[in-house]
C-alpha cells in the first residue's frame, strides 16, 4: 500500500514538472512571431439559441389528499402503499356505529314531523273541536279545585299552627308557676353547688395524686359519689317537670314545617294547573284559529328534518374510504384500531395543471394519492430567468438519478406569483414531458434547459468578440490589416453567439480578443496581440 502511494505521488510531481516548464514557455518566453497574430472569426449565418436551466422535481400530473370526512376508529385499510388503485375503491373504513344511531335518530324525527304536517293539514270535525274545548273547561276546573284545596290546606295549617303556640305559651306559664319546678331548680342547682365544694375540698386535701383508700381522701370521695348521685336525681325531676313544653315546642316545630311545605307544594300545584289550561287553550286556538300557520311550521319542522335525515345518510357514507381517482398511494397515516380524524392536508397545486407543489412538509392527511401514468417537472426558477418563461416552450430534462437519459418537454405554465424562500425570489414554473420512461419515479431529481429565444439564419458574432459601452455594442472589424471598431445592433443573445440586426455584413471578419502575458529583462505585463487565446471563433 505504502508502495503504491508513493508512486503516484511520483508521478504527480512529474507531471506538475512538465506544466511548469509548458507555461514558463508560453508566458514568460516571448516568442517573436507571435505578436503580430490576429485571432478573426469570419461572419456568418447560424441558428441562435438563448436558454435558461433550473432544478425541480418529477411530480405526478394529479394528485389528492384523502381524508375521512367524519372521525372515527378505523376498523379497516384495504391498500398499502405503492398500490394502484382505481376511482371508486373502496380504501378504508371507520366504525360507523354513532353514525347509523344519528341516523336512526333523525328518521324517527322525521316521522313525526312528518305526522304532525299531516296532521295541521287535516280539518278538524266538530267533535274534535268540542274535544279541545272539553279539555280547556276540564284545565280550568282542576285549576280552580287546586287552588280550593291548597287554600283550605294553608288555612288548617295556620289554624293548627296558631293552636300549637298557644299550647306552648299557657304549658310554659303553668310551668314557670309550678312551685314544684320552682323547688326542684333550687334543689339542682344547690345539688351542683355541692358537687363543686366536694371537688374543692378533695383538691385541697390532696386527694388528687392520692389514692382513694385512707382518711380523708376515702371520705371525700364517698362524699362527692352521693352529691353527684343527687345532681342526677334532681336532674330527672327538673326534666320530668318540662316534658309537656318540650313537647309542645316540637309539636309546633312539626306543625310549622308542615305548613312551610304545604305552601311550597300548593304553589307547584297551583303553578301545574295554571300550566295546564294555558296548553289547552294554544291547542284550541292553534287548531281553529292559526290553521295556516300551522301548516307553515310544520313543513318547516318536515323540511329540518328531511336535511338532517340527508345530513345523517351522508355521514354514515362517509365512514367509507373511497378513491377518488386512478393513481398509487404514496402515503397512509394510521392503522386499524386507531382514530382517523377529519383531515384538511388540501394539495397545493402546481402553475397551469393538477401536479402538485414539491414540498418538504409530510401531508397531514389519511392517505395520499398520486396519478403517476404521467409524469411532470415543477422547477422554482430565479425571478430574472422566470421573465424570459412563457408557455410551450421547448424544454430538455436530464435526470440526475437516470445518467445518459434526456427527454424532450414544454412548458406548461409559469406561476404570477413569487415563492419567497430565505429571503430568495423564485417563480415555479411547470414542465411537460413529452414521453415517458419507466425508470422515473415521483420525487427524482430533474435539470431543465428552457429555450426561451432562438432565431435561425441569422447573422451572427461570437459573444466574446462584443464590448459595450454605455449600452452600445461594439465590435472590432479586420480591414485592411488594422482593426476598427464598429457599432452594431443586436438581437437574440445566445449562449456563444449573439445575433446581429444591424451594422455588420455577412463575410466581414471580425477580432476576438486575446491574451498573453510577456516578460522582458525580468519584469512581466499583459496586453493584446499573440499569444494565449481567451475565445475561439467559428
Amino acid at each position: 500500500m505504502l508502495k503504491n502511494t508513493r508512486l503516484v505521488v511520483a508521478a504527480l510531481a512529474a507531471i506538475a514538472l512538465v506544466l511548469g516548464g509548458l507555461i514558463y514557455r508560453d508566458v514568460f518566453v516571448g516568442a517573436k512571431n507571435t505578436a503580430s497574430a490576429v485571432n478573426l472569426y469570419t461572419v456568418a449565418r447560424r441558428t441562435v439559441t438563448a436558454t435558461v436551466t433550473g432544478t425541480g422535481n418529477l411530480v405526478p400530473m394529479q394528485q389528492a389528499n384523502v381524508s375521512f370526512k367524519v372521525s372515527g376508529t378505523l376498523t379497516e385499510i384495504d391498500v398499502h402503499v405503492g398500490d394502484h388503485v382505481s376511482a371508486g375503491q373502496v380504501l378504508a373504513r371507520v366504525d360507523a356505529t354513532p353514525e347509523e344511531n344519528a341516523l336512526a335518530s333523525a328518521q324517527a324525527n322525521l316521522a313525526i314531523a312528518q305526522a304532525n304536517l299531516q296532521s295541521a293539514e287535516t280539518p278538524l270535525t266538530q267533535g274534535q273541536i268540542n274535544q279541545l274545548r272539553d279539555n280547556v273547561t276540564n284545565a280550568q276546573q282542576q285549576y280552580n279545585d287546586t287552588v280550593a284545596q291548597v287554600n283550605l290546606t294553608n288555612t288548617q295549617d295556620a289554624a293548627q299552627v296558631t293552636t300549637d303556640q298557644n299550647q306552648l305559651t299557657a304549658d310554659q306559664a303553668a310551668l314557670n308557676a309550678s312551685a314544684q319546678y320552682q323547688l326542684d331548680l333550687s334543689n339542682l342547682a344547690a345539688a351542683k353547688s355541692q358537687v363543686v365544694t366536694d371537688l374543692a375540698k378533695l383538691t385541697s386535701d390532696g386527694c388528687a395524686l392520692q389514692p382513694a383508700t385512707t382518711n380523708p381522701c376515702m371520705t371525700d370521695f364517698n362524699t362527692l359519689l352521693i352529691d353527684q348521685a343527687l345532681v342526677t336525681t334532681d336532674q330527672g325531676k327538673v326534666n320530668l317537670d318540662l316534658a309537656q313544653v318540650n313537647a309542645d315546642q316540637a309539636k309546633l316545630s312539626s306543625d310549622t314545617a308542615k305548613q312551610q311545605a304545604d305552601k311550597s307544594g300548593g304553589q307547584r300545584s297551583i303553578n301545574q294547573a295554571a300550566a295546564s289550561v294555558t296548553s289547552a287553550q294554544d291547542s284550541l286556538t292553534t287548531q281553529t284559529e292559526s290553521k295556516p300557520n300551522q301548516i307553515l311550521s310544520a313543513q318547516a319542522q318536515l323540511a329540518s328534518a328531511q336535511v338532517a335525515v340527508q345530513t345523517a345518510q351522508q355521514n354514515v357514507t362517509n365512514t367509507t374510504l373511497i378513491a377518488p381517482m386512478d393513481g398509487v398511494v404514496n402515503s397512509i397515516n394510521g392503522v386499524v384500531g386507531e382514530t382517523a380524524i377529519t383531515g384538511s392536508g388540501a394539495t397545493a397545486e402546481a402553475p397551469g395543471t393538477q401536479a402538485p407543489l414539491p414540498t418538504g412538509v409530510a401531508s397531514s392527511a389519511f392517505m395520499v394519492i398520486g396519478n403517476v401514468s404521467g409524469l411532470e417537472v415543477v422547477i422554482p426558477f430565479a425571478e430574472s430567468d422566470a421573465s424570459k418563461l412563457a408557455f410551450n416552450q421547448d424544454t430538455q430534462v436530464t435526470f440526475d438519478a437516470v445518467p445518459n437519459l434526456t427527454i424532450s418537454g414544454h412548458v406548461v405554465a409559469v406561476a404570477t406569483a413569487a415563492t419567497v424562500q430565505s429571503g430568495v425570489v423564485n417563480y415555479y414554473a411547470t414542465v411537460g414531458l413529452n414521453q415517458t420512461n419507466p425508470a422515473l419515479k415521483q420525487g427524482m431529481t430533474s435539470n431543465a434547459t428552457v429555450t426561451v429565444s432562438k432565431v435561425t439564419n441569422a447573422i451572427v458574432v461570437p459573444n466574446l468578440a462584443i464590448t459595450r459601452l454605455g449600452g452600445q455594442a461594439y465590435v472590432n472589424v479586420y480591414e485592411g490589416g488594422k482593426e476598427v471598431q464598429t457599432s452594431i445592433q443586436t438581437g437574440v443573445v445566445g449562449d456563444q453567439f449573439t445575433e446581429v440586426t444591424g451594422g455588420l455584413n455577412e463575410g466581414a471578419q471580425v477580432v476576438i480578443p486575446t491574451l498573453r502575458v510577456s516578460g522582458s529583462s525580468g519584469t512581466g505585463r499583459i496586453g493584446t496581440g499573440g499569444g494565449v487565446r481567451i475565445g475561439g471563433g467559428g
